[in-house]
């Protein structure tokens, strides 16, 4: 038998692991509900082992990360997405998220300071080259 406190903590863990089951069938089925919009946009058929394999490989995500993934995937991306590409999108990361801008006193590599001359044969072949009065 239980004592008060521990029928209360078995409650309670009963509660959220039921609760846990429910939010992974959630995210099975945004998963599934993703992957059949996907079907139909890039006209694929989709199997009950395609399901398996993303659902395996996407599980970690959030609802909300899923269903950010599966809007930016129908709305930037061409061909079907890789799984890759669909993390990287429900993520929220881009390339140009890596872009960090530089401070004001910060010289870019562009900004050489130092001037380099022109080489003297090169002067004097496009010297040349800007005499001439034909170009054969």
């Amino acid at each position: 038998m239980y004592t008060e406190p521990e029928q209360e903590q078995e409650q309670e863990m009963m509660k959220q692991r039921i609760l846990g089951q429910d939010s992974q069938a959630k995210k099975q089925k945004a998963i599934a509900v993703s992957l059949n919009s996907f079907g139909v946009n890039y006209r694929k058929t989709i199997d009950k082992e395609l399901i398996q394999i993303w659902i395996q490989s996407i599980q970690h995500l959030s609802l909300e990360q899923i269903a950010r993934g599966t809007k930016r995937c129908l709305q930037e991306v061409e061909f079907f997405p890789s799984v890759a590409k669909f993390i990287e999108l429900a993520k929220g990361r881009k390339e140009s998220d890596r872009w960090v801008e530089p401070k004001p006193d910060q010289l870019l590599i562009e900004e050489k300071k130092e001037r380099v001359p022109m080489p003297k044969e090169f002067k004097e072949l496009f010297g040349n080259f800007l005499n001439k009065k034909s170009v054969k």
